[in-house]
């Protein structure tokens, strides 16, 4: 049985960069715009494989003589869930209340 929790803010900030690149992405690029340690991003995006919200694939390196990169993107499953946890931050942002007011 896989159990599911609620991600961690290095898995959302992971997700939210997958998403604004539907090409994908090598894990080192991911490591440079979300500041994930490798020690924290690979065992996730293995993670995140096996729940079905992304997938990896080889693919040449744009850099002739370099050996192919694993690329990782979103599934449809794992767009879908980025779309959920942005409307939940959303919803939870506006029930947030404003800096300076009083409760």
């Amino acid at each position: 049985m896989t159990r599911f929790r609620a991600p961690s803010h290095a898995t959302k900030q992971t997700l939210f960069e997958l998403a604004e690149n539907r090409d994908g992405l090598h894990g080192y690029d991911i490591m440079k715009a979300t500041g994930v340690k490798p020690g924290t991003l690979y065992p996730m995006l293995a993670r995140l494989e096996k729940q079905g919200l992304m997938f990896a694939h080889w693919a040449p390196s744009p850099d002739p003589g370099r050996p192919p990169r694993h690329i990782y993107s979103l599934t449809p499953n794992g767009i879908a869930f980025v779309q959920r946890l942005s409307n939940e931050e959303t919803q939870a942002s506006s029930r947030s209340p404003k800096s300076g007011m009083q409760i």
